[in-house]
């Protein structure tokens, strides 16, 4: 037994990937996946993008097969597809790498999803502890205020005192809530 010299093993090939042959594809994905791979992680750095460049350019070479040539080589075409797809794949990261830019200079952002929670469930605990600290009368009044909105006399008929007695304690309770805060490193004072 010979062997076949590879350029007509590959036209053979070839021709039976054009009529459909599935067993044709897998010849040509054996011999070119590794190698494109290769071409492809050297560029993209990402071992999952170049394994799933491979995908494409071998999904492109399936439904592209009708429009191949006998006489031109399979591996240059795979390698053309490979190209622009790995240029394809620079320019989108760049663009997403510009608009990035672009929105932290314009409004300086950034991902801070799970550090806003931790600092959002520590404001409410200590909140919840500064507020169980206040006495009955400014808890109460601080609660009617700042939950249910209402008015220094609506609060002062409510728990029948005056209005003036209301104020002190609303503000007796915001002056703590915010010693508090400021003991704790929540807010600042600006000097």
């Amino acid at each position: 037994m010979y062997n076949i010299p590879c350029n007509l093993e590959e036209n053979k090939q070839l021709e039976l990937l054009i009529s459909g042959c599935e067993k044709a594809f897998t010849f040509f994905y054996n011999r070119y996946e590794s190698r494109i791979f290769k071409v492809a992680l050297r560029y993209l750095k990402c071992e999952d993008a170049a394994q799933e460049l491979v995908q494409d350019v071998f999904l492109k070479l399936w439904t592209k097969k009708g429009c191949l040539q006998i006489e031109r080589p399979v591996e240059a075409w795979l390698y053309t597809v490979g190209k622009n797809e790995i240029f394809n794949i620079l320019k989108r990261q760049a663009n997403l790498w510009k608009v990035m830019n672009q929105l932290k200079q314009t409004h300086s952002f950034e991902d801070n999803s799970m550090q806003d929670l931790i600092l959002d469930s520590d404001y409410k605990l200590l909140l919840k502890n500064t507020l169980n600290s206040l006495s009955y009368q400014q808890l109460a009044v601080f609660k009617l205020a700042r939950y249910e909105e209402m008015s220094y006399s609506e609060i002062a008929c409510k728990l029948n005192i005056s209005p003036l007695t209301v104020k002190t304690h609303m503000s007796r309770a915001l002056c703590f809530i915010r010693s508090n805060f400021v003991a704790n490193k929540i807010i600042h004072v600006k000097n």
